[in-house]
C-alpha cells in the first residue's frame, strides 16, 4: 500500500525565540550560558538549561544573515593603527661626591 506524503504541521518554534534580544544583550555583557539560563528562569519565567540556551543561540546566529559580533574575527595588527609612544628619559640628577675626610671604611676604631 502506498503511503501519501503529508505537508506536515506548523513549523517548530523554540520557546526561546521571544528572548533572542535578551540573550544577545546578556552575551554582550559577557554573561555565561549558566547565568543566562538562570536569569531566563527567574526574570522571564522560561525554564531552559544552559545547553539548550547555547544550542538555540548558536543555531540562531548561524541562520541569521547579518554578521554577528561574536563570530567576527578580531582586528589584525595590520588593520589597527598604533601610535608609537617613546619612553621619556629621566631628568639628570646631580651627583654630589662626598668629601674623602667624611668617609669611614669599616674601621670600628674611627667613628
Amino acid at each position: 500500500m502506498h503511503r501519501l506524503k503529508r505537508g506536515g504541521g506548523r513549523g517548530y518554534h523554540s520557546r526561546l525565540e521571544p528572548f533572542v534580544d535578551f540573550i544577545r544583550e546578556q552575551r554582550q555583557r559577557r554573561r555565561t550560558w549558566k547565568e543566562i539560563a538562570e536569569s531566563l528562569r527567574s526574570e522571564k519565567g522560561c525554564a531552559a538549561t544552559l545547553q539548550g540556551v547555547h544550542q538555540f543561540y548558536r543555531r540562531f546566529v548561524l541562520r541569521s544573515r547579518k554578521p554577528h559580533w561574536e563570530t567576527q574575527s578580531p582586528p589584525t595588527p595590520e588593520t589597527v593603527e598604533r601610535k608609537s609612544v617613546l619612553p621619556s628619559t629621566p631628568q639628570e640628577r646631580t651627583f654630589r661626591r662626598p668629601a674623602a675626610d667624611d668617609l669611614t671604611l669599616n674601621n670600628p676604631l674611627i667613628v
